[in-house]
């Protein structure tokens, strides 16, 4: 993981619980609370996906714990 991953996933999740209190206070309707949450979601996983697939397949270091 990157020095950037840890900050990645706190400001998603950040944003997720925000939008979760827009839901409860009656600023957003169901439908675009599941619509933002997933969208978030699959935005945090490409993230990390690419990151360490390059860190792992284009010349990075890859790390076996054995």
């Amino acid at each position: 993981m990157k020095k950037l991953d840890p900050v990645i996933i706190i400001v998603d999740v950040l944003l997720l619980i925000g939008c979760g209190c827009m839901f409860l206070y009656g600023k957003m309707s169901a439908h675009s609370l599941f619509i933002v949450g997933i969208i978030l979601i699959a935005v945090l996983l490409i993230y990390l996906y690419v990151t360490n697939y390059k860190d792992h397949h284009y010349g990075g270091k890859f790390h076996q714990d054995f």
